[in-house]
């Protein structure tokens, strides 16, 4: 590609203004080495696309000069660079030449007036246009041609009579060089493919300025238009692009779009139901928007309702007066907790003197127990041992006289709860009086205003009223239960709850808390502290109940069990402090009730097995004692039985089924030989069952732990049936059977006994 360069010239004289000259010296620029040119005018004299101005045919001719006449035109050709790292802002081209004008007014006489007409002018006309054409054939210069230029190019340079116009200094610079330093220069002049590429933008001389000026105007128009057909056309590329893409993103999708909405032939039918179902559908859900919509308008009616509330409550309080009771209250505060750390060590010494007296109690009587069980076994083991021995079991009734033989109701009986005598008893209860009176006297040197709950909770019930906002944000309902916990705890130093008769509700402070949380209107109200009240029951009085199980209660009284059984349902029911997600202090109790139960399974129950031959007799010792052991495991299977709902029911079947009845009862109903107290003992037995366990039994064979009982019931039933033959007696103990396998929906046994003894009479009557 070639970029044309035409300047006009009217005179002679206008180009001498403009500083050119007409000389034009070859090789002033970029000059190959002799070498390098003599090597190349050999072997590439044909490839060449360098152009001279020297003349062939006058050897000895070193410059020549071009005379333009008026109006003519010169036209520059200057080829773009191709993978060059420099640009081409002037008349240099890639080829090894330099085409300098020279004005008329040169100190150089020498030079001949070509005319325009001559053979020169032609060939120099020749070689401006021989850059359009790669194939026109060009002569380079021999060496002895171009140290003659380069001699003739120092002497006028030595002669000092013109400006460079290659030179970059300026005729002001203050730099000037003479002519060794000239001379120097001009020989130290590197050649084309000696020179450093630079990289860094150099200073442009003044030919290239006098170029760039000269060809502004006759570029500006070219330049201009050039500049609006490729903005143009970079337009036109754009708008195309996006065209493009725009068809290729929306033909893409339209075939599966017209293939969605093709629409069927045949469309199903619309019936007035169908119609109706939607209008009522499209009715329902309106309904619904206009149902959230007023629960929204409530909710935004209680939120003004509750902003001007608050609004009348600051316009009646004045900050004075909040300052004023906020100082009150941490003046009240603040003397409050310094009283309770002051009495919680007398706090903590009465109520442990008190709870040692009932667990000294307690201990007694568990030791009293032991002993005796154990000196009986031991007596009973060498009665029997001796007896063994000689006289083989047959009078073994009549060797001690001491032992009485037993009723038909003693024998069935369950033992009574061992209780401790009157005189141990009048002594407890003196001691707990004398406890009593010295927890009277722990806040008698403290006003009541520190010491009374209700007073108490006065002042934070002000508070709630005057000031709900800050009473909230200050968490006063987790801070009351703690707060309160030492006075509660004063006033149930006497509170005993495994007797009946005693009732923590019926204390003063039981009242104050009631009134504080549901009083005065606040149940209807969403009330801060409704969670008070239970709070205080599970750290507090579940806490101290903690410890009368572990220490105290004996699974074995039946008159215990059922008073705490009973207490804490009542707190179940009251405050759901055993439902859902269960907090730390309840589940410790729990703990603490399961350990005891097992314990108790684990320590406390001892059913002894003698030889068949010493169980026959009822006034035998061996079968009294053997029954009283029965019985009294009985008796705790029952009070166990009570805590269902209380404890998780897989832990209480572990207890009750597989440990004490399968570890203990079914081994004694097993060796039973009278099939009446058979069926007596486990009637006995099926009731302490708890009738929870049965409500969704659906298996038709009971519990999996309950097979062997069951078992033997149907194999007693069988036994009946072919001894008897059906008497009334018989009978009677067949309703016993089935009426425990009814309980216990062993409905396959059930089924068995009434297909084989044909009793259907009797199950009808058990309906």
């Amino acid at each position: 590609m070639y970029r044309t360069f035409i300047v006009k010239s009217d005179s002679k004289a206008d180009m001498a203004r403009g500083g050119i000259s007409n000389e034009c010296d070859c090789s002033d620029a970029d000059e190959p080495s002799a070498s390098a040119l003599q090597s190349r005018d050999i072997n590439q004299q044909s490839k060449s696309s360098t152009l001279s101005f020297l003349d062939e045919k006058d050897p000895t001719e070193e410059s020549f000069t071009v005379k333009r006449s008026v109006k003519r035109e010169v036209v520059f050709q200057a080829r773009k660079k191709e993978g060059s790292s420099a640009s081409l802002p002037s008349f240099q081209g890639k080829s090894n030449k330099d085409v300098r004008v020279q004005s008329d007014s040169d100190s150089d006489g020498s030079a001949e007036d070509i005319p325009p007409d001559s053979d020169e002018g032609s060939s120099s006309t020749r070689s401006s246009s021989s850059g359009s054409s790669k194939a026109q054939r060009v002569i380079i210069p021999d060496a002895r041609k171009i140290r003659a230029a380069k001699e003739k190019r120092r002497q006028a340079r030595a002669q000092q009579d013109y400006i460079s116009l290659d030179s970059p200094h300026t005729p002001g610079s203050g730099q000037e060089e003479g002519p060794s330093s000239g001379e120097q220069n001009s020989d130290n002049e590197l050649d084309d493919h000696e020179r450093r590429i630079e990289f860094a933008p150099k200073p442009k001389t003044l030919r290239e300025r006098m170029t760039e000026k000269m060809g502004s105007d006759s570029d500006e128009s070219f330049s201009d238009s050039q500049e609006e057909e490729d903005q143009q056309m970079w337009e036109e590329q754009q708008i195309g692009k996006g065209v493009k893409r725009h068809q290729k993103e929306w033909q893409a999708p339209r075939p599966a779009r017209q293939k969605k909405m093709d629409i069927p032939e045949t469309l199903p039918p619309v019936s007035v139901d169908v119609i109706k179902k939607r209008i009522i559908a499209k009715l329902d859900s309106l309904r619904e928007v206009h149902r959230a919509r007023e629960a929204e308008l409530r909710r935004m009616q209680l939120d003004m309702e509750m902003a001007k509330s608050s609004l009348e409550s600051l316009e009646n309080h004045t900050t004075e007066e909040q300052l004023r009771f906020y100082r009150t209250m941490n003046v009240f505060s603040r003397n409050l907790l310094e009283c309770l750390s002051e009495k919680m060590a007398l706090i903590n010494s009465v109520e442990l003197d008190v709870h040692s007296l009932y667990i000294d109690q307690a201990e007694v009587l568990f030791s009293q127990r032991r002993e005796a069980l154990q000196e009986e076994s031991s007596q009973i083991q060498k009665l029997t041992y001796n007896t063994d021995s000689h006289s083989n079991g047959d009078t073994a009734g009549d060797s001690n006289p001491a032992w009485q033989s037993l009723s038909e109701e003693e024998i069935g009986c369950v033992p009574c709860d061992l209780e401790p005598t009157a005189e141990q008893q009048a002594e407890l209860q003196s001691k707990r009086d004398d406890l009593l009176k010295k927890a009277q006297e722990v806040f008698a040197d403290v006003q009541t205003d520190f010491w009374d709950v209700k007073k108490i909770l006065s002042r934070f019930d002000e508070w709630r009223i005057s000031f709900q906002d800050s009473y909230s944000n200050a968490y006063i309902g987790l801070c009351i239960p703690k707060l309160l916990a030492p006075l509660i705890r004063h006033q149930l130093i006497g509170w005993n709850p495994l007797q009946a008769g005693e009732d923590f509700e019926a204390l003063p402070w039981y009242s104050a808390v009631e009134r504080f949380c549901h009083g005065q209107g606040y149940e209807e109200t969403e009330n801060m502290d409704m969670t008070t009240l239970p709070t205080i029951i599970e750290k507090t009085i579940l806490s101290k109940v903690q410890g009368f199980v572990e220490l105290v209660w004996d699974p074995f009284s039946a008159q215990q069990s059922t008073t705490l059984t009973t207490l804490c349902k009542r707190i179940q029911e009251d405050y759901s402090v055993f439902y859902g997600e269960q907090s730390k202090p309840v589940k410790a109790f729990v703990e603490a009730v399961i350990q005891r139960l097992r314990s108790a399974v684990d320590n406390d129950v001892f059913v002894p097995l003698y030889p068949k031959k010493f169980l026959e007799h009822k006034r035998s010792p061996q079968f009294q004692f053997q029954n009283k052991q029965f019985w009294s495991a009985v008796k705790l299977l029952g009070n166990m039985a009570l805590w269902d709902g209380l404890i998780p029911e897989h832990i209480l079947k572990e207890l009750m089924l597989e440990k004490l009845l399968g570890r203990y009862l079914m081994i004694t109903v097993l060796n039973e030989s009278d099939s009446k107290h058979t069926i007596q003992k486990c009637k006995k037995i099926a009731d302490c069952f708890p009738k929870s366990w049965f409500i969704d039994l659906n298996t038709g064979s009971s519990l999996p732990q309950l097979q062997n009982f069951s078992k033997h019931l149907l194999q007693i039933a069988h036994a009946l049936f072919k001894d008897t033959n059906g008497s009334s007696s018989t009978r009677k103990l067949l309703s016993d059977v089935l009426f425990v396998l009814k309980n216990i929906k062993a409905h396959d046994s059930i089924r068995s006994i009434t297909e084989k003894c044909h009793c259907e009479d009797l199950l009808e009557a058990l309906q």
